[in-house]
């Protein structure tokens, strides 16, 4: 299985195993329950015969080997093993390491280090193709990943979501082929239950179904909205599985060097002039957008510079450079501009425009802000149903986190983040509003894991489909490469549906709501007005205004929410209106930004997730497709079944995954397996990203070659990685190579692997900081206490102080920022600062709180002196306490 048959130290601790005797077990029982087949595990410490049960029942196999401190287990259906030290899955016949996997501490690190032998270069999934295996050997067997899920209590919402993300195979090709990067400290390591879940169900030997046990108690410990065993909903529970799964996996993006951060500078000051609503356009959204003229002013970042020109003229180099940039530059993050120059945009509305969710409302699941769903009322045009408020909403874990650094109240760069599932699901959606009263535009990007579609009723349908046949009018002879690739019958036969449908009455066939549909309403301009005013920053009050928005850039595999469920105060109900949805070929070019990024707009369908019955009860299932036979399955809990394409169409969907299709990608994996196939390739070898290989492998676009996920800052590696490298790389002939570094660009080159020795003096300088200023803290601490009456209290807020503890205590790798007691003081008349009642906030000594302040700085100061004040009338009252809280500039 490529990642997990790397060398086990614990493999010397078995003793003589032969198949005969594991089958043997495998006919009796648990030890400690008496529960018998299938999927017992035998121990196989040397001299220990236990055999216990798995998660099917109590899991008496891994209270053992945690209890006896035996690592290896092996099941007695698969005959897989499991080492519990190492956390994967390891094989017998590896039992003897290569002298280079010595257990060495030296930092040097040959090129036989690496396994020349690794090889993922095939053309089809490596995931359902192991060395050496085919599926004709169990011609019994159904192909991979057909395996079932038991349903543990109205669980069918995650076992429905589980196996459409199992049937992604860029996903799921990650976890099988690059297992070694799935590593996390964060609890619950949720990381590791899905790793193992996806091992079992695309395994070769596999059982009919598993029970996913130890995922559901860890997504439990993430949300408690999934504890116990009411039905949920299961968008929800995929919003907060990738969460999750994006927290424990992310990364900080590549380190930029200095030069290029002053030269994207210099571009952003460039390219802060200003944009026309003709740039905003795509050259499918005339009709959408008007007919306007002139152009407003439109502030801007330096992610700006995907979409605004300044000059028309702009030369072809100048172009070509600000191409190059977009495919290099960090795309998750969200900006947010205004413009300050009066627009001269004509904002006529197009009549019978429909209207969909506003700037308050959760329409994307891209925002930390809590959802604002509509009232009953406010979309008398269009039929929507608002996603359920929850509180994952309200913590979104995709929120670029800024962590900064002080060193004498220097503020680090902000640090970026990327996982593999913000590499796949993740795109990117530009909004344009514009004020109705001053002309005032303002934009925003907005990093998007899913789309929520409004299902539009049928007279929104009427009014969408007129404003589409009058777009098609005005650019009559312009794009027609839009219906190209799907060729003019397929264009006639969908004209002819309209049409019979048109003249049938809808009480006899009902309206006909395409998957098209739904995103033209999506997309459709939104009028901002009456309860869902647009707060304009020029006017400063609530205007009326008008929004649009366009794909920025397009996702590699795209998650569809259709807005079924419609929750009010007292009730909810479900919209059952059937939505067809093509099998192939989904084109998302009318509904992309002039200046998007993405080249391949066209998706074909992966997995479909159906819910039946009705609000607040039913059942979940999922219709996903086999990426080995390309046959469609129905999964039904533990129940998978075949099923023909017309099944799939006719269903009730919910949730749809959409993969990016490109016959050129796969023409280019062909390319690269034949050129590894040549004897003579060159005299160097390089070494690669695997993980960057496996998006080669799955993806459409991979985009550059990303080494610097196994390299520093300064070219080396990471003390913190060496000792896993080979999990990290694959050597490449050098043929090879250069195809893909001449084709994607991206590096850099490595021939040769070795420690960085700078990063080690700063991993030792940062230990030794650490330790420093906590043994400081505790000793001063420590005093603080001894003391019986002190004379003045300092108050520090917890919020920072937790951060500062997380920091020097190695769980977070950040440094905190200054010190901010903004959150707990109350300034007072007279600049008197003194604590909030109620506050959260900590009492610390005067030279504590020195000395935390003369490291990170921050404030203010609170103080909290106590006098005793002196008699000085005999009326006076002798031995009166006063508090004063003090401040001092910070």
């Amino acid at each position: 299985m490529g990642e997990m048959d790397d060398f086990c130290p614990h493999l010397d601790s078995i003793g003589e195993v032969t198949k005969e005797d594991l089958i043997l077990k495998s006919k009796g029982t648990c030890e400690s329950c008496g529960a018998g087949g299938p999927n017992l595990w035998a121990c196989l410490q040397d001299g220990c015969q236990y055999v216990g049960c798995g998660e099917s029942y109590a899991d008496h196999s891994t209270l053992h080997a945690q209890a006896k401190k035996h690592n290896l287990t092996v099941n007695l259906t698969t005959f897989r093993v499991w080492c519990y030290a190492c956390e994967k899955e390891v094989f017998l016949d590896s039992r003897v390491p290569s002298p280079t996997h010595s257990q060495s501490t030296s930092p040097k690190l040959s090129h036989r280090e690496v396994p020349a032998t690794v090889h993922p270069l095939k053309s089809v999934p490596i995931a359902v193709a192991d060395d050496g295996e085919s599926e004709s050997d169990d011609d019994d067997l159904k192909p991979r990943g057909l395996t079932g899920m038991k349903n543990i209590g109205n669980s069918c919402y995650m076992n429905a979501a589980l196996q459409a993300l199992s049937n992604c195979p860029p996903l799921t090709q990650f976890f099988l082929e690059c297992g070694g990067l799935v590593r996390t400290d964060k609890k619950p390591a949720l990381c590791k239950s899905y790793l193992k879940l996806v091992s079992e169900l695309w395994h070769k030997k596999r059982p009919s179904y598993v029970v996913p046990s130890s995922l559901s108690h860890g997504i439990k410990l993430v949300n408690p909205l999934f504890r116990g065993y009411a039905q949920q909903d299961t968008q929800e529970f995929l919003r907060c599985l990738m969460d999750q799964l994006h927290e424990e996996l992310k990364e900080p993006t590549p380190c930029y060097n200095q030069e290029r951060d002053e030269e994207e500078q210099e571009d952003q000051r460039e390219m802060e002039r200003g944009t026309t609503e003709d740039d905003f356009l795509s050259c499918d959204s005339g009709g959408e957008m008007g007919d306007g003229e002139g152009g407003g002013g439109v502030g801007s970042m330096a992610e700006m510079e995907l979409l605004i020109r300044e000059e028309a003229g702009r030369s072809i180099s100048e172009k070509e450079k600000l191409k190059e940039r977009r495919l290099s530059y960090c795309h998750r993050r969200t900006s947010s501009e205004q413009a300050d120059e009066d627009a001269d945009v004509d904002t006529a509305m197009i009549p019978g425009k429909t209207s969909k969710q506003p700037d308050n409302e959760a329409y994307m699941h891209c925002s930390s802000r809590p959802c604002s769903p509509h009232p009953p009322d406010a979309h008398p045009k269009l039929s929507s149903s608002p996603p359920r408020s929850s509180p994952l909403r309200t913590a979104h874990s995709y929120v670029l986190k800024k962590a900064q650094v002080m060193s004498g109240g220097k503020r680090r760069s902000e640090i970026k983040y990327r996982s593999v599932i913000s590499d796949i699901f993740d795109g990117s959606i530009l909004s344009l509003v514009q004020c109705l009263t001053c002309d005032r535009v303002s934009t925003t990007i907005e990093t998007f894991q899913d789309l929520s579609l409004p299902i539009p009723g049928k007279e929104d349908l009427a009014k969408l489909h007129a404003t589409i046949h009058q777009s098609a009018v005005v650019k009559s002879g312009s794009c027609g490469e839009n219906y190209s690739s799907q060729g003019w019958l397929a264009f006639l036969m969908d004209y002819i549906r309209r049409f019979v449908v048109s003249c049938i009455p809808s009480w006899f066939w009902g309206p006909v709501v395409t998957l098209e549909d739904c995103l033209a309403a999506f997309f459709a301009a939104d009028e901002l007005k009456g309860d869902n005013m647009y707060s304009c920053e020029r006017c400063k009050k609530l205007r009326n205004g008008v929004k649009y928005c366009k794909v920025l850039r397009l996702p590699e595999i795209l998650c569809i929410h259709l807005k079924r469920f419609r929750h009010e105060v007292m009730y909810s109900f479900k919209i059952s209106s059937h939505v067809s949805f093509p099998l192939e070929g989904l084109n998302l070019r009318p509904f992309l930004a002039k200046e998007c990024v993405s080249h391949i707009t066209t998706y074909d369908l992966l997995a479909v997730i159906c819910h039946h019955g009705t609000a607040g009860s039913g059942h979940y299932i999922s219709y996903c497709q086999n990426v080995i036979n390309g046959q469609w399955y129905e999964f039904d809990d533990q129940y998978v079944t075949e099923v023909h394409e017309t099944v799939v169409q006719n269903a009730e969907a919910y949730v749809l995954f959409y993969r990016k299709s490109s016959e050129e990608a796969e023409r280019e994996r062909q390319k690269v397996v034949s050129l590894a196939a040549l004897k003579e390739s060159g005299l160097l070898q390089f070494y690669i990203s695997r993980e960057w290989l496996n998006k080669f492998n799955t993806f459409a676009e991979p985009g550059p070659i990303t080494n610097q996920s196994f390299l520093c800052c300064h070219g080396g590696i990471p003390p913190n990685k060496y000792h896993y490298i080979d999990d990290l790389v694959v050597i490449l002939p050098q043929n090879v190579w250069e195809y893909l570094y001449n084709r994607f660009g991206g590096g850099p080159a490595v021939n040769h692997l070795y420690v960085c020795s700078i990063c080690q003096v700063e991993i030792e300088a940062l230990a030794k900081r650490r330790k420093t200023e906590i043994d400081t803290f505790i000793k001063l601490n420590k005093a603080f206490q001894a003391e019986e009456s002190p004379s003045v209290l300092y108050c520090i807020s917890m919020q920072w102080f937790r951060e500062w503890e997380a920091f020097v205590k190695g769980k977070d790798n950040d440094p905190p920022g200054p010190i901010d007691n903004s959150k707990v003081a109350l300034t007072k008349s007279g600049g008197h600062v003194q604590p909030k009642q109620g506050a959260d906030y900590g009492q610390i000594s005067e030279e504590t709180w020195n000395y935390l302040f003369s490291i990170y700085g921050g404030g203010p100061e609170i103080a909290i002196r106590q006098t005793i004040a002196q008699p000085q009338e005999p009326e006076s009252l002798h031995g009166e306490q006063k508090i004063e809280a003090e401040t001092r500039a910070g």
